[in-house]
């Protein structure tokens, strides 16, 4: 069985890794690496004491407080798809004092023990029972609850639907095996099944554990594959834009786009209908500056404008030619540009690094890299130009969107 341990904790190292090596992050992400590293503490350990201690009885005998985590944040995790998290808010950690209670029991145990040369004390079989059927009863109620909470996500979240419904399912499925288990303990020996419930249950419980590793995976390399796009900058500006701006772009475009091959990609959707996605992006970008949400992402956008990520994502990457965060970060740098002439009308001398924040940008590398893409200046050059600026009427943006 240490085995099948082993794996299930390998494999949430690896799912972990693409979480942690990957920068496109969306704040329900948060939340699926946390399940994985319980996931590992919990198989981990696990495995730890089946190597260093194979014939101890405590396998048998003492249960995790960490199983009591496990439904709460898949509850937690489908509020977050369907924008209901926040209207819980702090009440949401409410659903975690079963297993801090139960944590503080099992360190409790766990030092007695190591006092004691290996010595369970009374009180163990009280607090296994416990975390058992409090485990009997979390699991089916938040199961159903997420499964309930499916159905408020958006449609076009196919893929963490899927997880969502298939982790709830198999939370369900380990109850129904733990309440087989507890009928067979309590028939009469006559018709009682000569089977280990022990054993049987945690071979259950860590192949669960593993298959969900596998679908949290599964659904990241989803998203990746739909916001991952290699595509070179193409030219795009708006009207409003400076000349020497957009010739900036213009130039750094063409130097990205130097030398690599353009493949054509077939089309899902007709040109008019990206046109109208694209038109309406934009209106979304000047009338709502949504750009300046620092955590948005390609399924936050989408799932505000009320579109399909999909047909997003094919607009941006075959209409407009640029990738997610190309796009946005050419807004943010418009941004900038247009506060820093605002602070020059004023005489005044801005902190650069606070409007980019302010534009949006999380990162003063990025903010840095993209700066000097579009304009074909550092920010402190920019700043001490006078020549370059640019102006951005309101009027005129809403005007040639409609």
């Amino acid at each position: 069985m240490k085995y099948i341990i082993l794996l299930g904790a390998f494999q949430a190292v690896v799912v972990f890794s693409i979480f942690i090596i990957d920068h496109k992050k969306r704040s329900s992400d948060n939340i699926l690496s946390w399940f994985l590293i319980l996931v590992f503490v919990h198989l981990g350990s696990g495995f730890a004491l089946h190597t260093l201690f194979p014939n101890a009885e405590i396998h048998k005998q003492f249960y995790t407080f960490i199983t009591l985590m496990y439904s709460p944040l898949l509850w937690i995790y489908a509020k977050h798809l369907s924008g209901r998290h926040l209207q819980a808010g702090q009440k949401n950690y409410y659903h975690f004092l079963p297993a801090m209670a139960g944590a503080v029991v099992y360190f409790t145990i766990a030092g007695y023990i190591i006092v004691h040369n290996g010595n369970t004390p009374a009180a163990i079989i009280y607090y296994n029972q416990v975390v058992g059927y409090t485990a009997m009863i979390s699991f089916p109620l938040y199961g159903a609850l997420s499964l309930r909470e499916a159905r408020r996500i958006p449609s076009f979240w196919q893929s963490e639907i899927w997880l969502v419904r298939f982790i709830a399912t198999v939370f369900i499925l380990i109850t129904v095996l733990m309440l087989a288990l507890v009928l067979n303990n309590h028939l009469p020996p006559a018709s009682r099944f000569n089977i280990d419930q022990h054993l049987w249950g945690r071979i259950f419980t860590y192949i669960s554990l593993l298959s969900i590793c596998l679908a949290i995976g599964r659904v990241r390399i989803l998203f990746l594959m739909d916001t991952e796009t290699p595509l070179p900058l193409l030219d795009y500006t708006s009207p409003e834009t400076d000349p020497a701006v957009a010739s900036a772009a213009e130039t750094a475009d063409k130097e990205t786009a130097a030398g690599i091959p353009q493949q054509p990609r077939k089309s899902l959707l007709p040109e008019e209908q990206q046109a109208a996605i694209a038109c309406q992006l934009k209106q979304w970008m000047y009338e709502k500056t949504v750009y300046k949400d620092p955590e948005l992402t390609l399924d936050k956008l989408a799932a505000a404008m009320e579109i399909s990520r999909h047909h997003l994502s094919e607009t941006l990457n075959q209409y407009i030619g640029q990738s997610f965060y190309q796009f946005i970060n050419e807004y943010r740098i418009r941004e900038v540009i247009k506060l820093i002439d605002e602070h020059r009308q004023r005489k005044d001398t801005p902190n650069i690094l606070s409007l980019a924040f302010e534009a949006g940008f999380h990162s003063k590398s990025s903010f840095n890299q993209y700066f000097k893409k579009v304009t074909g200046n550092t920010p402190s050059a920019y700043m001490k130009s006078k020549n370059m600026m640019i102006t951005m009427p309101a009027g005129a943006v809403k005007s040639s969107l409609t």
